[in-house]
């Protein structure tokens, strides 16, 4: 088992060559590893059962405890601490089911102690959490003109897909805006979506046809725009 953050090794076990003895010790206890994803029932008009709509995985959280210490413990830690407070991601790798294809993490929680027993030796208690890119961000709306601009924009970027729409609120200082409630409605019925964090709303898996978006946010208000999914027969 091996977990790494920025190339500090949180597992391993250094010997001295000459006596064998203990030189660097590094290990990790209490893993846990939560995994979630977002489904939504969407009631259909003039039918007794729903739909469920897969928003998609959220981020992986990752949090465990452990130990280290020996010459290097101090400055390995550093390197970690200085990356919390900056608040910056930073590469991860590990050999743990589950979490082998997370590369790059956030650092949500830290708290380190001094062990008294052991000299050089602390204890930690961490929190990550999995980061992605971004998507690319659009033209803030802002005024009225403007967030047309951006809602036209984002619609034609949803012509040019295959079967999904998406699109990304932003407010008038560019910044995104989480849990705006999005509708995507056409003859079959309607589909209500919210953002996530990044303002990024999407609906996969959409049959060949006409449909209508609008977004419930300052700046979007009767700013209504139409999508062809086409058929990609």
């Amino acid at each position: 088992m091996s977990i790494e953050l920025d190339g500090v090794k949180l597992i391993s076990h250094v010997r001295d060559p000459e006596t064998g003895a203990t030189k660097e010790l590094r290990s990790v206890r209490n893993i846990s590893i939560g995994e979630r994803r977002i489904i939504v029932e969407h009631r259909v008009p003039g039918l007794e059962g729903g739909i469920l709509q897969d928003l998609g995985r959220v981020p992986v959280r990752i949090s465990f405890d452990g130990m280290i210490f020996g010459d290097q413990a101090k400055d390995g830690l550093e390197i970690i601490r200085s990356k919390f407070k900056a608040g910056q991601a930073f590469p991860f790798n590990s050999s743990l089911t589950g979490i082998a294809e997370v590369t790059q993490v956030l650092i949500e929680d830290l708290s380190v102690d001094e062990t008294s027993s052991v000299s050089n030796g602390y204890r930690y208690s961490i929190t990550l959490r999995e980061y992605s890119l971004p998507p690319e961000e659009e033209e803030p709306p802002s005024q009225e003109e403007e967030a047309k601009e951006s809602v036209d924009e984002a619609s034609e970027d949803a012509l040019t897909s295959v079967n999904y729409i998406t699109g990304r609120v932003l407010d008038g200082n560019g910044e995104p805006v989480r849990d705006v409630d999005v509708k995507i409605t056409w003859e079959g019925g309607e589909f209500s979506l919210k953002t996530d964090e990044e303002g990024v709303y999407r609906k996969d898996n959409l049959e060949p046809g006409k449909y209508t978006v609008t977004v419930d946010s300052p700046g979007y208000e009767d700013k209504k725009r139409e999508v062809e999914i086409k058929s990609s027969k």
